[in-house]
């Protein structure tokens, strides 16, 4: 039997907990910390206490780290996160999609679904404003990632994941309007995107290189990696036009945009440019969207705050002769 001295809340206990946070914050709230852990653990369950171990020292390293919610770098993240999350479920709506089509369900189908199914169900934790099992289900997304035969994009969706795990929680926006916004982007990425399917009906992958489109057709696909860039670019804006918003928060959506310089267009988008010229005009579409719409955001920006002040009322006058 596991006796009270070495059940999991008693060895918990003993761990050093405040050691992890900064010296500063450690001699003005270390009392604060031991009492909270204590508190936690006092008559809670194996698994209980180490979720509430696991948190406090999540925090300590988030503070040590400068990502806490009260950080810029934080702050940054915090408001990246849904716009990662949901690109990259976007993205895996595409993957299961265009992996469908073609040959139906077969092995390669099967682990893209693997690799791919957690950032969905991520994305509907996200809808549902529970972003612990969010989290969870992205640490899965990698573990899966990392295991699977010849993965699509690996880079790609550890980057993503890690910059969304290490977002500071408590600043991650789920508000009606903040989840209602992520689920938006992803469907505006998705479901354009699903509508190229059509252009691949009744081909198989062996051939898809080999296929000539005309001309309107063929910019569509060219240009169409640079969509979810454009999606998100909007994102931004309206983010930078909302009234009291944090312009770091705002600066996290267009973090979101950089990685979809590595996408190409459907159904080939399970790698990355090969050629530099793809990439070179990758790179120029996402950068001049997000540049356009943050230039517009900060000028529209910085008129609002030009027009307060000039409708401002005068303050009280002191008392005194007016020279």
């Amino acid at each position: 039997m596991t006796d009270e001295h070495t059940s999991p809340p008693a060895l918990l206990r003993r761990l050093p907990l405040s050691g992890l946070y900064p010296s500063e914050y450690r001699a003005a709230h270390g009392a604060e910390i031991n009492a909270v852990l204590a508190d936690a653990l006092q008559h809670a369950g194996p698994r209980t206490a180490l979720r509430e171990w696991a948190a406090l020292a999540a925090h300590a390293v988030r503070l040590r780290t400068r990502l806490s919610s009260s950080d810029p770098a934080g702050r940054i993240l915090a408001g990246g996160a849904p716009a990662l999350l949901a690109g990259s479920a976007a993205l895996s709506v595409l993957h299961l999609l265009f992996g469908a089509l073609p040959a139906g369900s077969d092995a390669h189908w099967a682990a893209g679904a693997a690799q791919s199914a957690p950032w969905v169900l991520a994305l509907l934790c996200v809808a549902l404003g529970r972003w612990a099992p969010a989290r969870a289900l992205l640490l899965a997304a990698v573990a899966l990632a990392a295991f699977t035969r010849n993965p699509e994009l690996p880079g790609l969706w550890a980057v993503t994941a890690v910059l969304a795990l290490i977002a500071p929680p408590d600043a991650v926006d789920l508000s009606r309007r903040g989840r209602s916004w992520a689920i938006g982007s992803a469907a505006a990425v998705a479901l354009p995107l699903s509508a190229l399917t059509v252009l691949w009906l009744g081909t198989r992958p062996e051939d898809y290189p080999d296929l000539v489109f005309p001309p309107l057709q063929q910019a569509l696909l060219d240009l169409s990696p640079a969509w979810p860039a454009l999606v998100l670019s909007l994102a931004h804006l309206a983010r930078l036009r909302r009234p009291n918003t944090d312009p770091l928060h705002a600066g996290g959506i267009a973090l979101a945009v950089l990685p979809w310089t590595l996408t190409i267009a459907p159904p080939l988008h399970g790698g990355t440019p090969s050629d530099a010229l793809d990439l070179l005009r990758n790179v120029g579409l996402v950068l001049a969207f997000l540049a356009t719409a943050a230039a517009i955001g900060i000028g529209l920006v910085r008129r609002d705050t030009r027009r307060t002040r000039l409708t401002e009322p005068d303050g009280p006058r002191a008392p005194g002769p007016t020279p």
